[in-house]
């Protein structure tokens, strides 16, 4: 492995301090090296081997005044005296674009301390600069068009005074000579800016660069710095990172800085007190009570931690049982009884979407935690309960439980994919039943145009009366129970709860669906004739495979239904095509091929025909050969659904009695019963077409 030396410059920055110190120039904060391509073209200095080499190399690195060809020179070749050493790098730190550090000049090197001193005042601060020699690991690399040499490790480092620095290495500004009672105020800043860099980098780098320009002051930076505390998306790590640089400040401090040491406790306190109380989730009328109470005062964590305790403790105890809360003026509001907090934590267990009032609440880890915490039982007895929270009976469990299972149902069959039901079915044929008794569905025919009127000679003429099919069906229930058994809650086994209720909803939602599609998938008996719903005498039936001249044909025969009683054709255009998975290929291409015709009979008139969502490859669908041509429900009705008070999803009821002797698991178990009442009947044949293929 080679090494090579690789130079880059540095800069020396501002000036600040008190004139009158005998150690005014002495120390000065420099940057060392800046990120990026250097000004001559030959190195691309990258931020990670500069960062890796900072405690190592770049802390504590010699710096050197050394004549034009000992500077120039490769290798250093005619050497270096110690009496060429002009002083030594300190409190090294990465700003996101840069290595800064204090340059540290010793007493010896009085030339240069003066020359600095002189240049800055007289505004001429980059007549001196630093150059960067690192010896390391480089490859060539393409850089903005130039191939340029990028360092990717650093094995030692040394630094010269120069006056053409090649890579932004200055001179900042002045740091040292600081009176006692500023360094504890210096040391808590640059803590806070070091802290403050690997959690809002990009407010460092605006801080820094304000700091540099002399456009912001150090008070203005606090202030930025405490706010972000309070802005930040999340603010915790934040907070922690800040406390912990100013505490390190102050832990450094003499006894007699006091006074430094109580303004960075004030300012630890008080970024802990805003950013405790956000995270607390307390109404904001009692974060405002702590505020006035914990503001501008030096305080332990677990004091406001105990604080913020007792009041949440006391609103739920105001709210235990649906306690009102509010008074004079104030908006009157009934606080969540304990039971809404149990039910929501059962619900979350089982990924059950709360209200966003109560997802603060945390999920019970596992359903025999909620059992115990319901029921008091906490040896697993299941005998009859013993301790109950408020608001809540020995029933509590098995109901809260019940409560969550159909909830997860319910969320799981709203989740699921709803079988193409919506492409048979319209939102004007759906019907609310309250028994079981048959219901009635009538196909009322049509009148023809209306006649002409001279209302000179002529009354209005009577337009007769239209026929009526009627089509009678009934409700048909569907359920089943499931079993929640003491092995489960003994075992906590939450994952087989999970896949049971899952596939409940999913079981609903695809037998609803296939109770609606098996009359037209079956060709069941149309009940307005007794004929099959796709019959030759409804001219809607075909024997022909899927493609471009029988889609056509169907398109064809579905224009030319007539409507009963007035014999006009109907607006009937079909927007669906539902088919089997095996002829996903030959329907698909159909709609999207668009071959080159010789002429234009042998185009492909169903191009483009079908929006690509409406070609619904039906699970349902077994037959390889069979296809179905429907139009818009929306606007002709196919099939009418009907469901028990509305209820269109399914519902979850407790079966057994948990109250029956004080016992809650009946033979070992709670049983619920699952139930969805509804049916589905083909109300008209008009906007259906299919192919029976054999």
């Amino acid at each position: 492995m080679v090494f090579e030396l690789i130079q880059t410059s540095c800069r020396i920055m501002a000036a600040v301090g008190e004139s009158d110190s005998a150690d005014y120039g002495y120390t000065w904060r420099v940057q060392v090296n800046e990120y990026g391509p250097g000004k001559d073209g030959r190195i691309n200095w990258t931020r990670e081997p500069l960062v890796a080499a900072i405690s190592s190399l770049i802390e504590g690195a010699r710096v050197f005044a050394l004549n034009e060809s000992q500077h120039q020179a490769a290798n250093k070749q005619f050497g270096k005296s110690v009496k060429e050493i002009i002083g030594w790098l300190k409190n090294v730190t990465d700003t996101g674009t840069a290595i800064e550090a204090d340059l540290c000049i010793l007493k010896s090197a009085q030339w240069l301390r003066d020359g600095l001193v002189d240049s800055f005042e007289r505004g001429k601060p980059d007549l001196f600069g630093l150059s960067f020699d690192a010896v390391g690991r480089a490859i060539n690399k393409m850089v903005a068009g130039k191939m340029m040499k990028e360092p990717v490790e650093i094995k030692s480092v040394e630094v010269d005074v120069v006056y053409n620095p090649t890579n932004n290495g200055k001179f900042l500004r002045l740091a040292a000579a600081e009176e006692a009672g500023q360094k504890g105020d210096t040391d808590m800043f640059e803590k806070l800016l070091a802290a403050l860099q690997s959690k809002r980098p990009e407010l460092h780098t605006q801080i820094q660069a304000g700091i540099t320009a002399g456009t912001m002051t150090q008070d203005q930076a606090l202030e930025q710095i405490a706010a972000a505390t309070v802005t930040a998306s999340d603010a915790a790590p934040l907070v922690s990172a800040l406390v912990a640089a100013m505490k390190e400040s102050a832990a450094g401090l003499p006894s007699s800085q006091s006074p430094q040491l109580e303004q960075m406790q004030l300012i630890a306190c008080n970024m802990t007190l805003t950013s405790t109380l956000a995270a607390s989730k307390l109404p904001e009328p009692v974060q405002d009570k702590l505020r006035a109470s914990f503001k501008d005062v030096v305080f332990k964590d677990e004091s406001l931690q105990a604080a913020i305790k007792a009041e949440k403790e006391m609103l739920d105890k105001l709210s235990a049982s649906g306690a009102v809360s509010g008074a004079g003026d104030v908006r009157v509001v009934v606080g969540r009884e304990t039971g809404d907090k149990l039910q929501a934590a059962m619900d979350q267990m089982l990924n059950v979407n709360v209200s966003d009032d109560l997802r603060i609440v945390p999920a019970f880890k596992s359903l025999q935690a909620a059992y115990i915490e319901m029921t008091g039982d906490s040896d697993l007895t299941f005998a009859p309960t013993r301790r109950m929270q408020a608001s809540f009976d020995s029933t509590s469990f098995p109901q809260a439980l019940g409560n969550t299972l159909h909830r997860r149902i319910v969320q799981d069959y709203r989740a699921t994919s709803d079988y193409g039901l919506s492409l048979i079915v319209g939102a004007q044929s759906i019907r609310n039943a309250t028994d079981f008794r048959p219901l009635e569905s009538f196909i009322v025919g049509y009148y023809g145009d209306l006649p002409t009127v001279d209302t000179d000679i002529d009354d209005y003429p009577d337009l007769g009366v239209v026929g009526e099919d009627a089509i009678e069906y009934a409700l048909m229930e569907h359920g089943g129970t499931i079993r929640i058994t003491r092995k489960m809650i003994l075992g906590n086994d939450l994952n087989l709860i999970n896949r049971i209720v899952s596939r409940i909803g999913r079981g609903a939602r695809r037998g609803e669906a296939r109770k609606a599609w098996t009359p037209l998938i079956s060709n069941a008996t149309y009940k307005g004739d007794n004929k099959a719903i796709f019959h030759v005498d409804h001219g809607n039936l075909g024997t022909t495979a899927y493609g471009m001249t029988s889609a056509l044909a169907a398109k064809t025969a579905m224009a030319q239904q007539t409507e009963p009683d007035s014999g006009e054709r109907f607006p009937n255009r079909p927007v669906t095509v539902s088919f089997p998975t095996e002829l996903f290929g030959i329907v698909t291409n159909v709609n999207s091929f668009n071959p080159q015709a010789v002429t234009v009979d042998n185009a492909n008139s169903m191009y483009g025909f079908f929006k690509p969502e409406k070609l619904f490859e039906n699970p349902l669908m077994t037959d390889a050969s069979d296809w179905i041509m429907l139009a818009d429900p929306n606007e002709a009705e196919i099939v009418e659904m009907a469901y028990l008070n509305g209820q269109r999803e399914p519902q979850m009821f407790i079966a057994s009695d948990p109250s029956s002797g004080g016992q809650m698991f009946l033979n070992g178990s709670i049983m619920y019963r699952v139930s969805h009442d509804y049916n589905a009947e083909v109300v008209d044949y008009r906007p259906a077409y299919k192919a029976v293929v054999a």
